[in-house]
């Protein structure tokens, strides 16, 4: 015992200065588990398995630059993917405040897109970040300084320095089965860390249970190794949801009632239905009242990108897979019956129009696969970005307004931009809606509710415009605007109060968001079944009398037939006047409404993930 003591030290005094390599490896997985700690249910941190997966890689990398390649080389192995870490945990920190979630590593290539919102990021940087990340750094130099590699590099050394192999190939493969034990009844696997695991779905989980570095890895594995194989058996389940559908939807009422008429499509930029009304809304608050309006509406969130998720949805009929991170994945997928591509059969001219360059979300490549004619950036026409920015702005310029009634009929898709985040008075769109409208800046009002009711009012004044320009060159009673927005006000920072402003409306879910149909004469009506996205292109199909085959996961919302149902990323869902979320507390799985839900819910997401991930319209 003397003699392993006496080694050890020796050891110890030879090598100490590794402590601060571990270290400086370790910290950044601690600040992001610490932070997901209070956010996640079933918490896993407490656990040994997150603590060894980090231990296993953080060896990994120590011994294996120490003692496989020369000092020189293993050193700035160490020193690059130390501060890749580094950075890597720091853009993770912030986006979990924006978002209450970690990015996975196919989002890293959206980094630039999010450039114009750097200011709004920065502010999510707080002291913890800062304190954690220069003890980071300043273990990632101390280690480096004192790095040290073994003056007898004997075959035994290189055999332990793959111990750390080991261990992580015996968590990965006990983790999965039985490392936290069977789960107990189907109804709560969602919360079981090895199915977690195993489907690498729930991002923020998947983090606490892995640790970064074992994330990373799985991480990689599942996005760019394991591609679901989708295969005929797959598209044969496909085809037959297909069949289904078209052999139960039936005509209705409402089946052709717009047909003929112009189409303006309007996705509104992060409008929450708080925020609408007679004083900050006008406009909208008329349209809706005097159209069809989707009072239970609901815009789910699936991986990354929000706004292209919910743009990709409408426009395919389909959301972002569960199991991805950004639609933009999928946007050179092929997509034979997308909304414009339907209208252009029936001899629409299509555009469409947002304030950003085409390269942006890759749009250019992915408005042209939908079947837009043109993707036209206000940019385009001249408006600096900033101006272009303003959802006031854009009819100002004549020829936008022209380009978007060309052809008879026309079917324009509008994104608006002026929700955006950030909620900031010195923000430029913010400033221009507060020069327009001086008497809505409430200094008695929360600052950032009321920036976000100044951002819609700002938008307002596009649809004011709208109809105006509209009823002047006599094309309103002839136009239907579809009106609907891309996710709900996810920038407001202060969670408590945004829901409390959406119990203020009826409703705590905070996906609920505004969606309605307006034109001049058409029937008033006020539905209240719940609807998602999906459910807007068979609802437009029916209406419009467009060629209907089928091939989508919503239904038209004004069948009589059609109870309502939406589902959301965490596994709930609401069915008619039903609501259902896992718990922890409760078990009712046994109840048939919640079985029939689930079961309805499930054959969604794998319809949606087989057409989606495996392209099925292009096999």
């Amino acid at each position: 015992m003397k003699g392993i003591l006496k080694g050890f030290m020796g050891f110890f005094r030879e090598y100490w200065g590794g402590i601060f390599a571990v270290l400086a490896l370790l910290i950044p997985d601690l600040l992001l588990r610490f932070l997901v700690w209070p956010k996640v249910d079933d918490i896993f941190f407490t656990t040994v398995v997150p603590t060894l997966f980090n231990l296993a890689w953080i060896g990994l990398i120590l011994f294996g630059s120490a003692v496989f390649l020369p000092k020189k080389w293993g050193r700035l192995l160490y020193i690059v993917i130390g501060s890749v870490f580094i950075v890597f945990a720091f853009a993770q920190y912030v986006y979990f405040g924006i978002f209450d979630q970690f990015f996975r590593l196919i989002s890293i290539g959206l980094v630039g897109e999010g450039g114009d919102y750097l200011d709004y990021a920065l502010s999510h940087i707080d002291a913890k970040l800062i304190l954690s990340t220069l003890a980071s750094i300043a273990c990632l130099v101390l280690g480096a300084v004192k790095w040290k590699t073994p003056q007898k590099n004997t075959i035994t050394l290189k055999l332990f320095a793959l111990v750390p192999v080991a261990v992580i190939s015996a968590l990965h493969i006990f983790m999965q089965p039985s490392l936290f034990g069977e789960s107990e009844s189907d109804w709560d696997a969602w919360k079981k860390p090895r199915v977690i695991y195993q489907e690498f779905v729930a991002v923020n989980k998947s983090m606490d249970i892995a640790g970064i570095y074992h994330f990373v890895a799985r991480d990689f594995y599942k996005t760019w190794i394991d591609d679901g194989n989708y295969g005929k058996e797959d598209f044969a389940k496909v085809e037959n949801f297909f069949e289904k559908k078209a052999q139960t939807t039936k005509k209705n009422e409402y089946t052709g009632a717009l047909e003929g008429k112009n189409v303006i499509a309007v996705m509104l930029e992060g409008i929450d239905d708080w925020q609408i009304d007679e004083k900050y809304t006008p406009t909208i608050k008329y349209m809706m009242k005097n159209g069809i309006n989707f009072g239970n509406h609901h815009a789910p969130t699936f991986g990354t990108g929000y706004t292209l998720g919910t743009e990709f949805c409408f426009n395919t009929g389909y959301y972002t897979p569960i199991s991805a991170v950004s639609a933009v994945n999928y946007v050179s997928n092929r997509f034979p019956d997308a909304l414009p591509k339907l209208f252009k059969e029936k001899g629409y001219k299509v555009n469409s129009f947002h304030y950003n360059n085409a390269e942006f979300y890759n749009r250019s490549v992915f408005h042209h696969s939908l079947g837009y004619e043109k993707y036209h950036s206000f940019q385009d026409y001249g408006l600096p970005f900033y101006v272009a920015q303003a959802d006031s702005n854009i009819l100002k310029t004549e020829e936008i307004y022209e380009d978007m009634v060309a052809g008879k009929p026309f079917f324009s898709f509008v994104i608006t931009y002026s929700g955006h985040i950030p909620y900031s008075f010195e923000d430029a769109k913010l400033a221009l809606a507060s020069e327009n409208h001086p008497d809505l800046v409430d200094p008695e009002m929360d600052t950032e509710e009321n920036a976000c009711r100044l951002l819609a009012r700002d938008t307002d004044d596009f649809f004011r415009q709208l109809l105006e320009s509209l009823e002047r060159d006599g094309l309103l009673e002839d136009t239907v605007i579809v009106v609907y927005t891309d996710h709900y006000a996810y920038g407001f920072s202060d969670r408590e109060r945004l829901q409390e402003l959406n119990r203020e409306v009826g409703d705590e879910i905070l996906y609920r968001v505004p969606a309605f149909i307006y034109t001049p004469g058409l029937e008033t009506v006020e539905v209240t079944k719940p609807t998602g996205t999906a459910d807007l292109l068979p609802t437009l199909i029916n209406l419009f009398g467009l060629e209907n085959r089928h091939s989508y996961i919503g239904s038209d919302i004004l069948s009589a037939d059609y109870e309502g149902f939406v589902y959301f990323e965490d596994g709930s869902w609401m069915m008619g006047d039903k609501h259902y979320a896992p718990s922890e507390e409760q078990d009712i799985s046994d109840e048939e409404w919640v079985q029939e839900g689930n079961r309805r819910k499930d054959e969604l997401c794998e319809i949606n993930e087989i057409v989606i991930m495996g392209d099925y319209f292009s096999r």
